[in-house]
């Protein structure tokens, strides 16, 4: 009786497990994305896409930045090993800067926030609190530094309170009228300016965390746009992939890590009025320091990515701009992908009920032949190099950032989709091929806006 009643208790077990598993799992889909509902309905979107374009007037161009840095010590966002543990310093302040791009008939603003990303509650805030005044979500152009160790308490759920602590409404409230004050501030400095372009090689300061620099790509381009006013105000948005991660989850001082101390070091000399940085394609990508505190790592990397950019400033090709276009295009995806194992996979409403759903976007703004591209995620440098190569056949000159203001998760190099690590396993959330995806819509996309059919 004993064994026969411990038999049936374990076959109930086994019963219930299977019901279980097959109410809350479900396999990966691996339909060649070419082949899939979402890639037609991304061509049928793509061929209805409105670009605007706006020519012949010089380009005048303001910039400002407005501080974030709470009134009382809040979570901290980027490590989940912390636990949503507020900060009990400030290292040093962190800012919404914008730099705004002006003509008779059109303006655009670009705006980085020194955060983990751009919270798309503060991002959807922004847009409701400017509605009237001439932005949306065409020529709003967001990027953050991707510090792990700045403000959290943005992002409602399970997986929000995991990154970014307890959430709280005011707090998205206070970072989005922070950057509305800045986008209004720069919008009443601008001036006739020149703008240049260059892309400095800096390879020994980025490596491949995800397989090594053996197996894998690195982009190691520090990217520079240089903006001089007529009356000499000088400003510069630079550009890098490695991540902003010097400082790890025992740290709990307020920072925006390397790249605040870069743009700090940046603004100290007396030819740069105003600096500001935009994660490029951080995924797959961390800096290339060792044995060293992270206070040094910080230090080094500020001191010497500052140099380069110091050294080649001066000698940029500087240009008065006459055209300038913006977009920006819905983005159909696979349905959520979060996987268990290999093959396996909770299914979507799981997904969705855990995480949130999601609408995600590329956002694009072209002026002169510079090319701004925006991306909803933590996007592989390991994708940059070919989609570069393709632009650079157009004579233009392309920065791809992450952070846009969406947030899917990392998209990487199929070839790794499989790898059990934390970016393809645990953050890859929309399933496999989206490495050739999205680096298809980003061409697609960029030469709609560079006017190449």
């Amino acid at each position: 009786m004993i064994l026969k009643r411990i038999l049936r208790i374990f076959l109930l077990f086994i019963g219930a497990l299977i019901i279980i598993g097959v109410f809350l799992l479900t396999t990966v889909d691996r339909t060649p994305y070419k082949e899939t509902e979402y890639y037609a309905q991304y061509k049928e979107a793509f061929q209805n896409i409105k670009i605007s374009d706006f020519q012949g007037d010089t380009l005048q161009v303001g910039w400002a930045k407005s501080s974030i840095v709470p009134n009382e010590a809040i979570p901290m966002a980027g490590y989940g090993k912390r636990r949503g543990k507020a900060y009990t310093s400030i290292r040093d302040s962190v800012f919404a800067k914008v730099i705004v791009f002006k003509s008779k008939n059109a303006k655009a603003a670009v705006v980085s926030l020194d955060m983990l990303i751009v919270p798309p509650l503060v991002y959807k805030s922004v847009i409701q609190k400017l509605s009237g005044s001439g932005y949306d979500n065409q020529n709003l152009f967001f990027t953050a530094t991707h510090s792990h160790s700045s403000i959290g308490a943005w992002q409602p759920g399970f997986v929000g309170s995991l990154f970014s602590g307890d959430f709280d409404t005011a707090v998205v409230n206070y970072i989005s009228d922070q950057v509305v004050t800045a986008i209004q501030s720069a919008s009443q400095s601008t001036m006739n300016a020149t703008i240049g372009f260059s892309a400095i090689e800096a390879g020994g300061l980025v490596t491949n965390r995800l397989v090594g620099d053996q197996m894998g790509q690195i982009d190691p381009w520090l990217r520079l746009i240089q903006i001089k006013k007529d009356n000499g105000e000088t400003a510069l948005f630079c550009s890098y992939a490695a991540h902003a991660t010097c400082l790890g989850s025992a740290s709990l001082a307020l920072s925006g890590d390397y790249p605040t101390m870069l743009t700090k070091v940046l603004e100290e000399d007396s030819n740069v009025d105003f600096a500001m940085f935009g994660a490029g394609a951080v995924g797959s990508m961390k800096p290339l320091v060792s044995d060293m505190t992270p206070e040094n790592k910080i230090d080094y990397l500020a001191k010497n990515l500052s140099d380069q950019i110091l050294l080649v400033k001066s000698l940029m090709p500087m240009e008065y701009i006459t055209s300038m276009k913006y977009s920006s295009i819905p983005v159909p995806i696979r349905e959520p992908h979060f996987r268990i194992a290999k093959d396996i996979r909770v299914r979507p409403w799981v997904f969705n009920k855990i995480f949130g759903e999601v609408a995600p976007r590329i956002t694009g703004l072209n002026i002169g032949n510079i090319l701004l591209i925006g991306t909803p995620s933590d996007f592989s440098g390991e994708l940059v190099e070919n989609i570069d190569q393709h632009f650079k056949t157009k004579d233009t000159y392309l920065m791809i950032q992450s952070f846009n203001g969406d947030y899917i998760g990392y998209i990487t190099d199929d070839q790794w989709y499989d790898l059990n690590k934390y970016e393809t396993r645990t953050m890859n959330w929309f399933g496999p091929y989206n490495g050739a995806y999205f680096s298809e819509i980003i061409v697609d996309f960029g030469d709609k806006l560079i006017g190449v059919e």
